[in-house]
């Protein structure tokens, strides 16, 4: 699952300013691989693994496809390892 970090939001509606990555461990959520959005003022966290049932609402699920994103954040070769990952709890 991919999820995505709103800034605005953390930070005007919850006085969330630390780093997004610093966050995300805390909530104890791992990811492949982030990618910082400074025109969305938001992070993208791809394949995302752990995550709490009771994420705060400034953290939402992502749904795009990596390959899409190509040029807006992700290079080539980083897109294909994100859309050929497989979980670790996958067979």
């Amino acid at each position: 699952m991919h999820l995505i970090y709103e800034m605005m939001s953390a930070g005007i509606d919850y006085k969330e300013n630390r780093h997004p990555p610093k966050v995300m461990k805390e909530l104890g959520i791992t990811y492949q691989h982030a990618t910082p959005q400074s025109m969305y003022d938001c992070w993208q966290f791809w394949n995302c693994e752990n995550i709490p049932s009771n994420l705060p609402s400034f953290i939402s699920e992502f749904k795009m496809d990596p390959l899409d994103m190509v040029g807006d954040g992700l290079n080539k070769e980083i897109a294909a390892k994100i859309a050929a990952y497989k979980s670790q709890d996958s067979p």
